[in-house]
């Protein structure tokens, strides 16, 4: 008996599916932070949302395949919805007249339509893809055919999350640097041409007729029972489950399989936790990538920060047959054998993995620029193009800055605050603008704290002019603090900062105010006064840098200096934290599908499945919530935040299948 040839259409279906959802996935999040003037916390919320409705909406898609539209039907339909949500995004990437909120709204609405499409088909791909096999005749087939089923799933994912990021930033389009519309281009084409083929195989399809939903089924006896317990109604045996009060309606045989699926379902409950640290791989740990080297000189060639992601899968396809011809005897030999505790094991290494996260995090923000008790800092920034000269009894040393440049004098003991002279001599050829080159200010410092200075001039005389205790301390989440600073002779003039690698709406502002403090990601801008270029500057994560600007003999003289600086560390150091994650996921994800199909009754099979996908989706939906409510500004705390509430989740549920006992339904 020959293979069905319709189902290889259906694997090149899910192939095309699966390359354009995690390819959209892949460059989403930066994408987000894009559009959002780099704002890690609300792309973070709108990521994990999304996912969260990718995976809630398959109950539905199950529900509307069951009982109504049957499964090539309810395929097709979302399909097109997926679609036409992949095309509103790619158009929302395309549109840069459009304001920010636009496209942010374009956006969403084609996240919107991705989420309903994409986890609308979840569900009945793969049965559709079964119904094609005559069993038991087909038997074999059927087995190779789920095993090429999840490669492709793997292989759309490996292929498309490696070269989606290579489309956004390798190729230049529409004028700019990098190319959004390309990245999510393709995915785009990729799912019309996988309806496209579809759809061609309709009259090969065994197309089955909708029958009874069991979620819907299994949600009416929950309502039958408990609407007889609160009427009153009697159940036959007072020691039997409270499910047995739909008795009257249901059979034993389905009211115990409820109860079967039940017991799973409870031990699902901690399930989300895990989700919520796993998929923090596409959100947290790509924006993380961002804040680091991802050079490879071997290669002469650039990792993009959301190509890590193309480590999870290729490692997942490589261990899994070391897990079973090696980990497991070794774990079954130290009395680790069961599916619970393959998965209590699972979640201790994934919060170990985001123990890993946070030391790497606390490499890149260095050490802290924290002021102790009794002492201050003083930091002066001189705004003219030569040599200035400055002494103070209340300084041990003499000091000279240099042109356009800052100098940082700490450990300053001082108690409250005080006030000293500092006497600064300015080299004669310094401008034609000064009627004198000396000049004696007086500076205040304070406990605990840093104050700027800037040395300019008013009306031909020189200016000590106080910028104001420094909020510009080194900021925990990896993000770069640029103070600007500037004589008065700019006034209304703009200045801007372009990212040289993106597309990104520049960031400008005007120079009214004598100084202000920008927060910017890591990257390399080209600095415009108006339309005339200035300078270049490179961020450095987690830095603290001065840019002066002064207008000196008729040009505009500008210097960057980095104050205080995080470390550039590469992207490698995050490999650890993606082994065990991946080792973690064998552990507990393919674990868990496994106990759920072994330990549910047949008919519940598909309720499981359903309630699988929900735990993800709460778990993401965990994410966004502390994200939205940003506990701690500092990354390093919330990724050991999360790692304590996983160890925290794995001692419950220990505690939560001590008294399971495994069951052998037969087929």
């Amino acid at each position: 008996m020959a293979y069905p040839k319709s189902v290889w259409l259906i694997i090149c279906n899910e192939f095309c599916e699966r390359f354009s959802y995690y390819g959209l996935r892949t460059v989403l999040v930066l994408y987000l932070t894009s559009i959002l003037r780099y704002d890690d916390d609300e792309s973070t919320v709108i990521y994990h949302m999304t996912v969260f409705l990718a995976y809630f909406s398959p109950l539905f898609g199950a529900i509307l395949s069951d009982s109504y539209l049957g499964k090539f039907k309810t395929i097709l339909y979302l399909s097109i919805v997926y679609a036409i949500g992949n095309s509103v995004v790619t158009g929302a990437s395309m549109a840069s007249s459009f304001s920010l909120s636009d496209q942010r709204n374009l956006a969403l609405l084609g996240l919107i339509l991705i989420a309903i499409g994409t986890g609308g088909i979840k569900p009945c791909v793969s049965s559709f893809g079964g119904d094609q096999f005559d069993l038991p005749a087909q038997e074999v087939y059927l087995q190779k055919f789920f095993s090429i089923f999840y490669f492709s799933i793997n292989a759309g994912s490996l292929i498309s999350v490696f070269s989606t990021p290579e489309l956004r930033e390798g190729v230049q389009c529409f004028g700019r640097n990098s190319c959004f519309p390309l990245a999510f281009g393709v995915p785009a084409v990729l799912m019309i041409v996988s309806i496209l083929v579809f759809v061609s195989g309709k009259n090969l399809y065994k197309i089955k007729k909708p029958e009874s939903n069991v979620i819907a089924r299994t949600c009416s006896c929950i309502y039958r029972a408990l609407k007889n317990r609160i009427t009153g109604v009697q159940k036959q045996s007072s020691e039997a489950h409270w499910l047995y009060y739909a008795d009257d309606k249901f059979s034993e045989k389905e009211i115990s399989e409820i109860c079967s699926a039940f017991d799973i379902i409870y031990l699902s409950i901690p399930f989300p936790l895990y989700w919520a640290l796993s998929d923090q791989q596409g959100s947290r740990w790509t924006l993380q990538a961002t804040l680091m080297d991802g050079r490879i000189n071997i290669l002469n060639w650039t990792m993009k920060p959301d190509q890590m992601q193309v480590i999870n899968p290729l490692l997942i396809l490589l261990l899994i047959p070391l897990f079973e011809t090696l980990i497991y005897p070794i774990l079954a030999k130290i009395g680790i054998r069961k599916p619970l505790q393959k998965m209590a094991l699972g979640g201790i290494l994934c919060a170990s993995a985001f123990v890993l996260s946070a030391i790497v995090q606390n490499m890149i923000i260095g050490e802290s620029t924290h002021i102790p008790p009794g002492e201050a800092q003083l930091r002066l920034i001189n705004g003219f193009d030569c040599n200035v000269t400055l002494n103070s009894p209340n300084l041990t040393v003499h000091n000279y800055l240099g042109p356009l440049n800052s100098l940082k004098i700490s450990n300053l003991g001082v108690s409250n605050e005080v006030s000293f002279p500092i006497k600064f001599i300015v080299d004669p050829s310094c401008s034609s603008k000064l009627r004198t080159t000396n000049y004696t200010g007086i500076v205040s410092i304070a406990e605990g704290k840093a104050t700027s200075y800037f040395l300019t001039y008013k009306k031909e005389q020189l200016d000590l002019r106080r910028l104001g205790f420094a909020d510009d301390s080194k900021r925990l989440n990896g993000d770069s603090v640029l103070k600007v600073v500037s004589s008065l002779d700019f006034g209304e003039n703009v200045i801007k900062f372009i990212d040289k690698e993106s597309d990104n709406t520049p960031i400008e502002f005007s120079l009214l105010q004598p100084w202000q403090i920008v927060e910017l990601p890591l990257r390399n801008y080209q600095v415009f006064l108006d339309d005339k270029f200035i300078t270049e500057i490179h961020l450095l994560p987690s830095s603290v840098n001065t840019l002066a600007l002064q207008l000196n003999e008729g040009k505009v003289d500008s210097n960057f200096v980095v104050l205080e600086k995080g470390n550039f560390i590469h992207m490698a150091w995050q490999l650890p934290q993606i082994i065990v994650v991946t080792v973690a996921e064998i552990l507990f994800s393919i674990t868990s599908l496994e106990f759920s199909f072994t330990q549910a009754p047949t008919s519940m099979k598909s309720l499981l499945a359903a309630v699988n996908l929900l735990t993800v989706a709460f778990g993401n939906l965990i994410v966004a919530i502390v994200s939205e409510v940003r506990i701690s500004q500092n990354q390093v705390y919330e990724y050991l935040f999360f790692a304590g509430l996983m160890v925290l989740d794995m001692i419950i549920f220990i505690i939560m299948s001590l008294n399971y006992k495994y069951k052998n339904f037969s087929t």
